[in-house]
C-alpha cells in the first residue's frame, strides 16, 4: 500500500509522490505529485455531505407583519471515500447560513437559529434568523449552508481544504396570510390560531 517510507524530516527528494507524516514516519502515496497543502474543494468533489434541512415556525405559513422563525438542521459530518487513490475521510463543518426568504430578501448568519421554545421566548418573537413578510401570498424559502472541509488519510490530524462548499436545502413553500383581531366571548385556551 505504501512505498518509500522515510523518516519525517528526511532530506531525500520525493519526485512524484504524495507525502503524509504521522508521528515519526513519512508515508509516500505513489501516483500523484500534489503537495499536502494543495487539496482544494474541487479535489473532494466525490465527497458530499448530507443536504441540510430547513424548518420554520409556524409550520408552513407566516403572518404578514409578524416574524416567522427559520431554523436550519445542519451538522458536522465525516464522509469516507477515496482521495488521490487512497482511502480518506473528509469532515464537513457548517460555517455560514444564507437564508433566502422567497420574497426577494435574504440574510446571512454564522449560526443555524433555534426554535422559539429552545430560546425560551413567546411565539412571534423576532430572532436572529426570523423574517417578517410584508405581503400575503405564497413564497418559497431556501437555505444555503456553507461548509468548510478538512481531510485526513491516516492518523488523527485533520488538514484544511482550500475553499468552501455551498449546499442548498430543498425549497420550502410558505403561505403568507393576514390576520385580523376579533372580539370573542371566550379565551384562547385549547385554540390553535396565531398567538394561542
Amino acid at each position: 500500500m505504501y512505498e518509500n517510507a522515510l523518516s519525517c524530516g528526511s532530506d531525500d527528494p520525493i519526485a512524484s509522490n504524495f507525502v503524509a507524516c504521522r508521528d515519526d514516519l513519512t508515508f509516500t502515496f505513489t501516483g500523484t505529485d500534489i503537495p499536502l497543502q494543495a487539496i482544494t474543494i474541487a479535489d473532494i468533489a466525490s465527497f458530499r455531505p448530507e443536504p441540510p434541512e430547513l424548518a420554520a415556525e409556524p409550520d408552513g405559513w407566516a403572518v404578514v407583519g409578524m416574524p416567522a422563525n427559520f431554523v436550519a438542521d445542519a451538522r458536522q459530518q465525516v464522509v469516507p471515500g477515496v482521495l488521490l487513490g487512497q482511502p480518506a475521510e473528509v469532515r464537513f463543518t457548517p460555517v455560514g447560513y444564507t437564508w433566502d426568504y422567497g420574497d426577494g430578501t435574504s440574510s446571512t448568519t454564522a449560526h443555524p437559529g433555534a426554535t422559539w421554545d429552545a430560546l425560551g421566548v413567546e411565539e412571534f418573537t423576532p430572532t436572529a434568523t426570523s423574517h417578517a413578510y410584508t405581503q400575503r401570498g405564497r413564497v418559497t424559502a431556501v437555505l444555503t449552508v456553507t461548509f468548510a472541509a478538512e481531510y485526513r488519510f491516516v492518523g488523527p490530524a485533520w488538514i484544511p481544504v482550500q475553499g468552501t462548499l455551498d449546499v442548498a436545502t430543498s425549497p420550502m413553500p410558505v403561505a403568507v396570510v393576514t390576520a385580523e383581531t376579533m372580539l370573542v366571548a371566550g379565551t384562547c385556551t385549547g385554540g390553535s390560531g396565531p398567538g394561542c
